[in-house]
């Protein structure tokens, strides 16, 4: 009996890590103010932070006059180029993007002239710290 037991908690902990497993996790949700830079450090805050797999970056711009796309490559973030486009260009003006890998993910605004003129960002993403049971 007693191992009829341990065998149901086995089998419910196994079935709960596999559902987990799928998953995406659920982070914090930060919002961007997307606009022409005004200085220097406008998105440092932004930039200047880690960001966990999971989290949202909320883009709050004015959809006439803005947009925001996710770029693949450092050269296109650099270039202002959407040459590996990872995202539809959005223009909505209150655009979420998950973070949902790790690694360095890159925004801009593909209006002719904004990127050059500072409207890009990039962030950091990492795993999240495994939950001990």
């Amino acid at each position: 009996m007693a191992m009829a037991v341990w065998v149901v908690i086995l089998v419910a902990l196994s079935v709960a890590s596999l559902a987990d497993a799928g998953a995406q996790p659920v982070g914090k949700e930060y919002e961007v103010k997307w606009d022409f830079p005004t200085g220097d450090k406008f998105f440092s805050a932004i930039q200047g932070k880690t960001y966990l797999v999971g989290d949202t970056l909320k883009f709050k711009y004015m959809q006439e006059l803005h947009n925001v796309v996710k770029v693949g490559t450092f050269d296109d973030f650099n270039q202002c180029t959407t040459t590996k486009v990872l995202s539809p260009e959005f223009a909505d003006g209150d655009t979420s993007m998950l973070l949902d890998k790790p690694g360095v993910h890159y925004f801009i605004c593909s209006i002719p002239g904004h990127c050059s003129d500072g409207m890009k960002i990039k962030v950091l993403a990492v795993n999240r710290p495994r939950k001990l049971m």
